[in-house]
């Protein structure tokens, strides 16, 4: 079998094609578990995906471009969007913005809506990007940002996560380091999360995660939450040079309101570098070493790529790649 059908999905699965339609848009509210599991299993092993033959000939008849953000209020978000803003302008596209606010629930109805509305195209910044509704998306008419899914169906734009944080790592390691340990919000199998934890683990080979401080998060911490404790327990050490390699900018707040509480300064008692740059952290004194990653950059490519893909008639939906955005490491005299 060439391509598979939503009713070969159907007919393997033994349920309706309604069912495979409200599987694959999230619909599961009468919906068995077991059910649900099946039909996951079959699109993983059949890797279906939906025709692109109507989308090829409606596209190019609407120029408005749907967008879906995970977390409006993520510093990493505003230049995505303005670099998709300002490409859609260049480009004579109108466009529409939509937030999740991290819940995916209403992700999936954010972009069912815009389905509906019959946008050109989605670029979407996913709260998860292995969600089902990914499998009724076709790859001609979408763009993924940030996360990765583990089973890359869309064309997704990162940046090198993983092998930044490895050289900004080394580098503290260069700079006498030799007790190191990357602060991150639960991985919870978050690409981006997971993907700089792996490249601080290449760094300094560690095999355990006894390296490893999770937060809260996005929440203040507080003393009662228990990470002081750990700081605490971690600066007790007179042998070594500690340092510290944050997730991103506000993990890094969270880090240096704990060291304020305990009386810790950087760079005289311990290191600090991290994921991102924004203006406020220029103001400190001494300055952050990061990385800096152009966020306006990926909004900008996401519209690129979406607009040649909707200015080509595919016979075939395109095969899904990884593009990613370089990155700049910032070297100042936090560490």
């Amino acid at each position: 079998m060439d391509k598979f059908t939503i009713k070969d999905i159907a007919k393997l699965a033994e349920v309706s094609t309604a069912t495979v339609s409200n599987f694959l848009n999230g619909n599961y509210a009468k919906m068995s578990n077991n059910t649900r599991t099946k039909l996951a299993n079959i699109i993983n092993k059949t890797n279906y995906h939906p025709s692109t033959t109507a989308r090829n000939l409606a596209k190019n008849e609407n120029k408005t471009i749907g967008v879906s953000v995970a977390d409006i209020t993520n510093p990493f978000t505003t230049p995505v969007i303005s670099g998709i803003s300002e490409r859609c302008e260049k480009y004579g596209y109108k466009v529409i913005f939509t937030n999740s606010n991290n819940d995916e629930q209403r992700e999936i109805e954010n972009i069912n809506r815009m389905r509906e509305e019959e946008v050109a195209g989605l670029i979407i910044d996913p709260v998860n990007p292995d969600s089902n509704i990914y499998n009724q998306l076709s790859n001609a008419y979408t763009v993924i940002v940030d996360r990765q899914p583990r089973r890359n169906v869309i064309d997704t734009i990162v940046t090198d996560n993983r092998d930044s944080v490895k050289n900004m790592v080394a580098q503290m390691q260069a700079n006498g380091y030799e007790d190191l340990y990357f602060i991150s919000w639960p991985l919870d199998s978050f690409s981006t999360r997971v993907n700089r934890y792996a490249g601080f683990k290449l760094a300094t080979n560690y095999l355990d995660d006894e390296h490893l401080l999770t937060v809260p998060y996005n929440t203040e911490l507080t003393k009662s939450n228990g990470f002081d404790q750990v700081l605490k327990k971690i600066m007790t050490n007179p042998h070594k040079k500690i340092g510290f390699f944050t997730m991103n900018s506000r993990v890094l707040l969270q880090l240096l309101k704990s060291a304020q509480r305990l009386n810790y300064t950087y760079p005289t008692d311990f290191g600090v570098a991290t994921y991102e740059e924004f203006e406020w952290m220029q103001l400190l004194n001494p300055g952050i070493s990061c990385i800096r990653q152009d966020s306006f950059t990926i909004g900008c490519s996401a519209m690129n790529l979406l607009k040649d893909k909707l200015e080509t008639t595919f016979t075939n939906e395109p095969a899904p790649q990884v593009k990613v955005v370089p990155t700049d490491m910032i070297i100042r005299e936090s560490f």
